[in-house]
């Protein structure tokens, strides 16, 4: 067999899994020898992938200008970073939109290989929130509910931040 007998999609599926897996084996292991450093570190790359949503999405010219559109925009790219992401959206207005996902391909990889599902809250926290705000600076995103803490699924909730004024 020959490489050019394999599909495309089917050769980027693995690759995809592969290199997923592998962050996960790593972060496994120096989790064991500098738990406390590594999360942070961790946070703080996935965070910088978050911010490269903007990049991404600009190159597709997906719209992020309202809460809609953001959520859109995001599950739409975050699903090319992390396949097997399926969400369906609860409650939409135009400055807040509250979507439940149903599944993560990132939390059930990581059951399936044994590893602890309670790390990667905060890296999706810290990758997420800054996705949405590199989308939009006025927006932001919250977790009310995260499958990785033993929820059924997970409850985003996409929405305009609170500005306070101060008056002088």
């Amino acid at each position: 067999m020959s490489i050019d007998d394999i599909p495309p999609k089917i050769r980027w599926e693995i690759a995809a899994k592969l290199s997923s897996n592998l962050a996960r084996g790593y972060s496994s292991a120096l989790r064991q020898v500098m738990d406390d450093k590594i999360a942070k570190m961790e946070e703080a790359i996935w965070a910088e992938g978050g911010k490269q949503m903007k990049n991404i999405a600009g190159s597709l010219k997906l719209p992020a200008n309202t809460a809609p559109e953001i959520n859109e925009t995001w599950l739409t790219v975050a699903s090319i970073i992390i396949p097997g992401i399926e969400s369906q959206v609860t409650d939409s207005s135009r400055n807040r939109v509250v979507a439940k996902i149903t599944s993560c391909s990132m939390c059930s990889e990581q059951k399936d290989m044994g590893l602890p599902i309670d790390n990667l809250c905060r890296i999706c926290r810290a990758f997420n929130r800054n996705a949405v705000e590199s989308l939009n600076p006025d927006y932001t995103q919250n977790f009310t509910r995260r499958m990785c803490l033993g929820d059924s699924y997970c409850e985003s909730i996409v929405e305009m931040k609170k500005f306070r004024i101060k008056l002088e």
